[in-house]
């Protein structure tokens, strides 16, 4: 420390001023970024008065107000750390609790308000935040200079803005959006599967291989036929032999124009397929739509580490996870909860799980499985036989029975939720 320190007085005193300063700051630019983001207009009778005309101006130069700022906020900080540093007092104390209320009297407090009265704050304090830009505008364009030469050196765009929205920035809005009422829960769901989406990979959004209808070029059309009429998809997956080995993409307009011409029992499939867009399963939905889009595909075929068929993603899937589920006219209803009283529910084996938990505020977890039916089958460690119905299993306070199992997989369950008490799981036959 220094010989020649500051009074205890002074320091509290500048650190005080310093510390109101910053809070400003980020009232200021919590409340202009957050007016940006959200399109809040400034009340008609403002606007047309000298606060109301400088805050649109200033609205109009996001990069620059939020840049500003930034740069006034370090400097605050840095100040404040060294008049501490400089106060007869001990160091360890004085930091911690200078640190303590930065946060939440400089940082916290100002954007929670910010949050909440921005419009009137964007109003209120456009005299001081057109102040700020033009005091410290010479700092900026030094600044600036100094990082577009850094810039340079690394072979980067110097045009480039820096993002002016975080993630955080727009989910704490939307928060406060939800509170306030202005923004209800399925805009909210919406948002947060806008930001989720390039999260998520084409495996978890697939149709798995064992719900795909396919067309083994191997079978005669009369085994086929019925069924395309009958199901109504307008593209289906060709396979040769076996179900990895698929070859193409018949789409159904293209089968009834040939229909047509040779008849149903004539048709060649093999010459009027499309070629397969092929996809690791691996990969991240945000890419897959945006390439689907560019290829004009509407399906994709993918392809897990053995080189082997796992499912089918389609554009519909994709844009289901961001506008929630779209049913036509000949969907069929998967996640299928019909309740029986309030603690009893007849259940489809493909419900998701987290779809499950959302809708009845429970909790079943699974590191291996995303369907309930598939969480029954972790839990007895093996496959049900289709003579197993009735047969019953115990999870913590649930008990499970199986109503019926088709095809190696669990078809319809009814779950009874049980007081918590019951621990182990269990299992047994009726």
């Amino acid at each position: 420390m220094s010989s020649d320190p500051i009074s205890l007085t002074v320091g509290i005193t500048i650190i005080a001023a310093l510390l109101l300063f910053h809070a400003m700051i980020i009232l200021c630019n919590t409340a202009y970024s957050n007016v940006s983001l959200n399109r809040v207009l400034i009340p008609n009778s403002a606007s047309k008065d000298k606060k109301g005309t400088l805050a649109e101006k200033i609205l109009q130069k996001p990069f620059r107000c939020r840049y500003t700022n930034r740069i006034v906020n370090y400097a605050c900080i840095i100040a404040g750390s060294v008049i501490v540093l400089f106060m007869p007092c001990r160091i360890y104390i004085a930091l911690p609790i200078y640190i303590a209320v930065l946060l939440i009297f400089g940082e916290l407090f100002p954007r929670k308000l910010a949050i909440q009265h921005s419009d009137i704050i964007v109003y209120k304090f456009s005299g001081f935040q057109n102040f700020i830009l033009i005091l410290f505008y010479p700092l900026v364009i030094i600044s600036k200079f100094f990082a577009d030469i850094v810039l340079k050196i690394f072979r980067q765009n110097t045009k480039i803005e820096m993002n002016r929205f975080s993630e955080e920035d727009v989910m704490s809005m939307l928060e406060a959006g939800q509170k306030s009422g202005d923004i209800k829960e399925e805009g909210k769901k919406m948002i947060n599967s806008i930001f989720e989406f390039d999260d998520e990979l084409a495996y978890e959004i697939m149709t798995p291989r064992t719900d795909v209808f396919l067309i083994d070029l191997n079978d005669s059309a009369d085994e086929y036929i019925d069924q395309l009429m009958e199901l109504r998809y307008s593209r289906i997956p060709v396979c040769e032999g076996e179900s990895d080995n698929i070859i193409g993409i018949l789409h159904i307009k293209d089968y009834l124009i040939k229909a047509r011409e040779d008849g149903f029992e004539n048709v060649d499939i093999k010459s009027i397929l499309r070629k397969p867009y092929l996809v690791p399963e691996t990969k991240n939905i945000d890419s897959l739509f945006f390439e689907l889009q560019k290829e004009r595909q509407h399906i994709a075929i993918l392809i897990d580490e053995y080189g082997g068929f796992s499912g089918i993603v389609t554009m519909e899937d994709i844009i289901e996870e961001v506008m929630g589920e779209i049913d036509d006219e000949y969907d069929e209803e998967e996640f299928s909860l019909n309740k029986v009283d309030d603690s009893t529910y007849i259940i489809n084996g493909k419900a998701n799980l987290d779809d499950l938990n959302e809708e009845l505020n429970i909790k079943l977890e699974s590191d291996n499985s995303e369907t309930l039916g598939g969480f029954l089958i972790d839990l007895l460690g093996e496959i049900p036989t289709e003579d197993e119905t009735n047969r019953v299993i115990k999870f913590k306070n649930f008990e499970f029975t199986i109503l019926s199992v088709k095809d190696r997989r669990i078809e319809n369950i009814k779950m009874n939720i049980l007081p918590e008490q019951e621990e182990d799981i269990e299992d047994e036959e009726q």
